[in-house]
């Protein structure tokens, strides 16, 4: 492999000049080395990548240019990409008959993480859709043995019915053992079912038509989950749900050279950061679950803070499995009771305040392992972590320097002290430790995590994290109405709401996905790790979508590649300027580094 240096620089053709106000003024616009942030109509509506890659240090240049290998919505074969179906496997419809497409435009988000896996010489991609009723479709791809352009072939529908079906899948990895590592995010509050009904909230009935329209076959312990995808030698996919990985709103878990390693981030509101080490290596089956305390040692910016891990359990997934195949109730692991306006409980409950929000609870006896394992987030607080994350989205390792990357969608709610959006506001403290007191910034931040290089007594890993520290922070910043960033609350020479994130070993270089609704267009940025700085835009998608599944592959048959998937376009903006209905069909393609082998 021909490492990407520090030095990178992205080649692009030179956007038409416009005549800026002081406050407009775009730091990338005049390079050549660079996207200039989107500002014709044109422009918006299309992705826009680099032309290409230069290594200055070792005097050569590769092309870069994105390609799309599916839309949703496409058939191949008897499949259509994207397509919803029941338990039985039959094709969900909408009300006026149409496919159910999981796409972004109804309810849902459309795909989101894809990954490319070998098996015996042949090349598949599992993408993963983020809907209520969830999706997983695999197809077999061709490369061009002399240009490495990849086409889809075949498609093929996962069957998720043996455990209960899919929910919300999100972000996910390709682990040591070649195997997708997927996720369900947004888990349902079991706390609010109804008994008779199933009901829950709109959000989670939307899952009524996998069981035939019947909400009582389901049960929200069914979802937020880990999943995984493993390949037989002939390419036939097995699936499964890693139960002793703890059940949240799970982004993504990511495991770490030891294969015994992973840390898990939560999606959501006053969420919290969960570590797993397996039993053994290459086998999330069994494990113990842990949730960090964040001890701040510095509130200036994104904060910096040392972490002690609290052990939650250990369990396996077969036991598991029993447990939630019995359709247990919420009442049964905890009793509720309503926490006063001062934050205090009565007596022999303990105040917890998480996503679900603020409530006094008790533990009910012998019920250790559900509530660890299927109310993690609730348990982590009762057990004293820290519940207090906003939008903890993507992580990514850096081998060169033992180090993790983890994005912070935003630093708001429970990460103030007792505000939000920087006002008084006890919501998302009361009743809290309150752990984390930073100023609010709703475009969000990058953070580093370093990992010790010795077993730590507490996990039994070798890959621990002790100290967190924010590298990256967005800069909130108002366009005057006239400008051409008028629609941007977030400085276009920054990031705005980090997602995906993925490093590129040897290279010092961190790529950053956006999901905003605070820049127009969501962007793919490169960072220099070492001088902590923004070197360029990588590539920018359609008005209302979110870069995904930002995945860098060194070595596929010799070729280089970046997936990137442009999520639900027109789906969270400008929905009035949709021209035509294939406007909203999510792109799953890729970045093609270099025109020949490495």
């Amino acid at each position: 492999m021909i490492p990407i240096r520090t030095s990178l620089f992205l080649a692009v053709a030179t956007l038409a000049s416009h005549s800026l106000h002081a406050d407009d003024a775009d730091r990338f616009a005049g390079k050549s080395t660079s996207i200039a942030y989107p500002t014709t109509d044109a422009q918006k509506r299309s992705i826009l990548a680099a032309k290409e890659i230069s290594h200055p240090v070792l005097h050569q240049t590769s092309p870069l240019s994105y390609h799309t290998i599916l839309r949703t919505g496409e058939k191949l074969g008897e499949e259509t990409f994207g397509l919803l179906k029941d338990a039985q496997g039959r094709p969900l419809k909408m009300k006026d008959g149409s496919p159910y497409i999981c796409n972004g435009q109804f309810g849902g988000s459309g795909p989101d993480h894809t990954e490319f896996i070998e098996k015996n010489g042949r090349l598949y991609m599992i993408t993963q859709f983020e809907c209520q009723v969830g999706a997983l479709y695999m197809a077999e791809l061709d490369q061009n043995p002399k240009t490495g352009e990849l086409k889809a072939k075949s498609l093929r529908y996962i069957d998720q019915s043996s455990h209960h079906g899919g929910w919300v899948h999100c972000a996910g990895m390709k682990t040591p053992w070649n195997s997708f590592l997927g996720s369900e995010e947004y888990e349902p509050d079991a706390a609010k079912r109804n008994t008779e009904t199933g009901s829950i909230d709109p959000y989670y009935d939307t899952v009524a038509p996998y069981f035939g329209g019947d909400l009582r076959k389901a049960n929200p312990y069914y979802y937020g989950w880990i999943t995984e995808v493993t390949l037989a030698d002939d390419g036939t996919p097995h699936y499964t749900k890693h139960y002793s990985m703890g059940r949240f709103a799970h982004e993504l878990a990511y495991v770490l050279p030891d294969k015994r390693t992973a840390y898990l981030s939560d999606d959501g509101s006053n969420c919290a950061m969960f570590m797993y080490v397996a039993d053994r290596p290459g086998d999330l089956s069994a494990g113990t679950l842990f949730a960090a305390k964040w001890k701040q040692t510095d509130n200036r910016g994104a904060g910096a803070a040392d972490l002690e891990w609290i052990r939650l359990g250990h369990a396996d997934d077969a036991e598991l499995k029993k447990i939630v195949d019995a359709n247990p109730a919420f009442d049964e692991i905890f009793e509720r009771k309503e926490m006063a306006k001062d934050g205090s409980c009565p007596g022999g409950f303990r105040g917890v305040n998480t996503d679900h929000g603020a409530e006094c609870l008790k533990l009910r006896p012998g019920k250790e392992t559900e509530a660890a394992f299927l109310e993690s987030r609730r348990y982590a607080g009762y057990l004293g972590a820290t519940t207090e994350f906003r939008k903890m989205e993507g992580i990514t390792y850096d081998p060169d320097h033992r180090r993790l990357y983890l994005a912070m969608s935003q630093i708001a709610k429970g990460m103030e002290d007792h505000k939000k959006k920087g006002k008084a506001n006890d919501k998302y403290d009361r009743g809290s430790s309150n752990d984390i007191r930073l100023e609010y910034n709703k475009c969000g931040a990058v953070y580093a995590l370093d990992i010790e290089d010795k077993a730590d007594p507490v996990t039994g890993s070798g890959y621990t994290a002790k100290r967190i520290y924010g590298i990256l922070a967005g800069v909130p910043k108002k366009y005057s109405k006239d400008s051409l960033y008028a629609e941007n609350s977030c400085d276009i020479n920054s990031i705005a709401n980090p997602d995906n994130i993925s490093y590129l070993p040897g290279s010092n270089l961190l790529l950053i996905g956006e999901d905003t609704g605070y820049h127009q267009n969501d962007l793919v940025w490169a960072f220099d790790t070492q001088s902590n700085a923004l070197i360029d835009r990588v590539a920018s998608t359609p008005y209302g979508s979110e870069t995904t599944s930002l995945i860098w592959q060194p070595d596929l048959n010799g070729f280089r590649y970046i997936t990137l998937v442009t999520q639900h376009p027109f789906g969270e903006s400008d929905k009035d300027k949709i021209k035509d209905p294939s406007d909203v069909q999510s792109y799953v393609g890729y970045l093609k580094v270099g025109a020949d082998k490495k």
